[in-house]
Formats: structure tokens, C-alpha cells, sequence
């Protein structure tokens, strides 16, 4: 990086962290909410509750999960905006080539699933100088091609289909233990109190879950069985 280059990015991030400041001492840059958090739970994605995901499975490092992420959280949301651009920000520290950020607008206001945080739309625009920005509303997403399959399975998928004879039940073979072992590594109180919570809501039992992978997967490929 040259000289020009690095002054230009030592302003741009002061600037950035004094405007951060200002929106947060205004109210204009807030945490996610625990009704989002809430309203977030009641939605099912690769075996677990988008509040998990999102609250505590969040990457923190390198360009991340993004657009994975804010397409989890344009799930939970009717009036919701699933929105794609390039961030000044990210091609700063990673290059133009992983610049492309996700998150989502509600009304007036951005929330960007890796920073956590809700933003006033036009402060976040001024933050993070988005360009080549594309909108989608649940109604074009779901225009696309087999996307709305997908859309309408996320969306009608509840509590119920985890548990015993559920038919997202065998999901949690693979994402309960490998969630667990996070959940116990991070010594998060929060973390593991709410992951317990979704198990006893599935009524989970490995052994019981383990048995029927076994026997659905000998139907199809024998007599051999999957190693715990």
C-alpha cells in the first residue's frame, strides 16, 4: 500500500469512528433489540433457531458469512429488504474483491448481520459509502426461479417439525452436537442457556436421532450404519 493510500485510509476509518461515535451517542446506531432477537427464534434454519446464528455463531474474522447471514434474517421478516453492495469499508481492509457485504432494511432503518447493529439508513450509507447496491423485497426473491420453494419451506417451518416424527427432525443429528461444542468452548452463559432451551423444546435424544439416521441410511446403502 503507498503512502497516498495509507493516509487516505487513516482518514477514512477517523472519519468512520467519529461518525460511529456520534450515531451512538444520538440513538441513531443501536444493538439489535431483543424483540428482534425474539421474532428471530421463531425461525428454523439449518436445524437451528436464526437468532443462534445470528446472536452467537457470528464470524470474527476475514470477509465472514455475510450474505448467508442476512439472508437468514430477510427470512424472519415480511416487510423486510434483502440488500447486496460493495462496502468502502471492506475493500479498505480485505480489497474490491471481497467488498461485497449483505444485511437487511426494515423501513427506514439498515441491520447489518455481522456488525449487530440497527443503523439509521441514510447514517449507514454515509458509514460504509455502499455502491452498486441491489434490493430484493420477498416478492422478487421469491419471482426467482426455485426460490420460492425455499422461502415458503423456511417460513412454514416451526418448532413442531423438530420434534419426534418431525420432518426436519434427523437435522439436528448434524447441527446440535457440532453447536454444542461451540456453545461449551465459548463459556457463554447466554449461549448455552438458549441452545438448551431449543433441545428440550425438540425433546432432543442423540441415541433416538442416531438410530433412525442409521436406519434410514441402510435403506438406502445397506447394511452399514454411520459412525457417531
Amino acid at each position: 500500500m503507498s503512502i497516498v493510500q495509507i493516509i487516505k485510509t487513516n482518514i477514512y476509518n477517523f472519519k468512520l469512528k467519529k461518525l460511529l461515535v456520534k450515531g451512538i451517542k444520538s440513538g441513531e446506531v443501536t444493538q439489535f433489540s431483543d424483540e428482534m432477537y425474539k421474532q428471530m427464534s421463531k425461525t428454523f434454519v439449518v436445524g437451528l433457531p436464526v437468532s443462534i446464528h445470528i446472536k452467537y455463531l457470528n464470524p470474527t474474522s476475514g470477509p465472514g458469512k455475510c450474505l448467508d447471514r442476512s439472508l437468514y434474517m430477510f427470512f424472519c421478516f415480511d416487510n423486510a429488504l434483502l440488500v447486496r453492495g460493495d462496502c468502502e469499508d471492506l475493500a479498505i481492509r480485505f480489497g474490491s474483491e471481497d467488498s461485497e457485504h449483505g444485511w437487511i432494511e426494515i423501513d427506514d432503518y439498515v441491520y447489518d448481520p455481522s456488525l449487530l447493529l440497527r443503523f439509521k439508513k441514510d447514517l449507514y450509507y454515509e458509514l460504509y459509502r455502499p455502491t452498486n447496491v441491489v434490493k430484493c423485497t420477498k416478492d422478487e426473491y421469491c419471482s426467482k426461479i426455485g426460490q420460492k420453494n425455499s422461502y415458503d419451506e423456511v417460513r412454514n417451518t416451526t418448532i413442531d417439525d423438530f420434534k419426534p416424527h418431525g420432518k426436519r427432525r434427523l437435522e439436528l443429528g448434524a447441527s446440535i452436537p457440532l453447536v454444542r461444542i461451540f456453545a461449551n468452548n465459548s463459556k457463554n452463559k447466554g449461549f448455552m442457556n438458549e441452545l438448551n432451551e431449543f433441545i428440550s423444546l425438540t425433546e432432543y435424544d442423540e441415541e433416538e436421532i442416531q438410530n433412525e439416521m442409521n436406519e434410514r441410511f441402510q435403506k438406502v446403502f445397506g447394511s452399514k450404519t454411520i459412525e457417531k
